[in-house]
């Protein structure tokens, strides 16, 4: 039933003549990695640090949860399943490892839910995100790289992580002295999920001689998801305990910090980040990396940022002084 539905959507759009596949690339390619992370560091140096932290759990808990399903249950993906199956090629090199749950799906729900829950008072706000996970959740279909149920498990457990990360933080709110001990157990989980990762047997499939998923590249790029997740956790509680920085600025101030932060962040993660965890080629390089990353900007990153708007003003006062 699942491939017949995938089926339908290869022969729409192969009778479209190809006019969607442009859009549906550059949604479900926006719908991940610092596409979705910048905003949140946006969010969090310039509008409120509360909202921020609790979309960033959201999608790092989802990433999370992502990686432990992938793990458990080892679904290969439709093409592997069903040769008829053909995928938008364009996306291929995002449809790796195993198929259940989708991972775009997973972060649409973590980053789009998080917002919803985040921001749920405004009614038209919530349509909006929904409507945006739906698109995702369709698109991964339309392209051919998931499955209905990929899908719909993916964008349902971000939507449910959503959620119980929204009490997480109200308990905070109440409990303030709680933020260390979701930062212990969070590590805990981090470290427990690394070993499963690690060390549980895979299918080792193969056909035509070629292994059809393996093992080894697979576990060491989902070790990114808990070092996002980790990363966000220790963030957020290293800022709340010892940073403590404001939101406040100019306007021109939180444009100039949004821009110059998210360009840096985009920098570092696509020429230090990734290249560096590949280059050491272990797990455990990806989680320390993509953790450090994240941390740093949520904690080193907008201190430095305010010292420079508090230097420039002082010295823009000295010069009218000196006027």
């Amino acid at each position: 039933m699942d491939i017949e539905y995938l089926l339908l959507l290869q022969k729409l759009r192969e009778m479209s003549g190809g006019r969607f596949d442009s859009f549906f690339s550059f949604i479900v390619t926006i719908s991940v990695d610092y596409w979705i992370v910048v905003p949140i560091l946006i969010l969090f140096w310039t509008v409120n640090k509360r909202k921020a932290s609790q979309v960033a759990f959201s999608l790092g808990g989802s990433m999370l949860v992502g990686s432990f399903l992938k793990a458990t249950f080892c679904v290969y993906r439709p093409w592997i399943r069903d040769p008829r199956v053909k995928p938008l090629e364009s996306v291929m090199s995002g449809a790796t490892g195993y198929s259940f749950p989708s991972g775009h799906s997973t972060c649409a729900g973590g980053f789009w839910g998080g917002l919803a829950y985040s921001y749920k008072k405004y009614k038209g706000f919530v349509v909006f995100c929904m409507v945006m996970i739906l698109i995702v959740m369709f698109g991964r279909n339309f392209v051919g790289v998931h499955t209905p149920q990929d899908v719909v498990v993916g964008a349902g457990c971000a939507l449910l992580m959503g959620f119980l990360m929204d009490k997480l933080l109200a308990a905070v709110d109440k409990k303030p002295q709680l933020d260390i001990v979701i930062f212990i157990v969070s590590a805990v989980v981090c470290a427990a999920l690394l070993l499963y990762l690690y060390y549980k047997p895979y299918p080792m499939d193969y056909v035509d001689g070629k292994l059809l998923v393996d093992p080894k590249k697979m576990t060491v790029d989902s070790f990114k998801d808990p070092g996002t997740f980790f990363g966000f956790i220790a963030g957020w509680f290293l800022e709340r305990r010892f940073v403590k920085f404001s939101t406040d600025g100019t306007p021109m101030e939180k444009v100039l910090r949004s821009l110059v932060g998210g360009l840096l962040y985009i920098f570092i993660q696509l020429c230090i980040v990734i290249p560096g965890a590949k280059a050491i080629g272990v797990g455990a390089a990806y989680f320390f990396f993509f953790a450090l990353n994240n941390a740093a900007f949520m904690t080193v990153y907008p201190a430095l940022a305010l010292k420079f708007e508090a230097w420039a003003r002082k010295r823009q006062a000295a010069r009218a002084t000196e006027k």
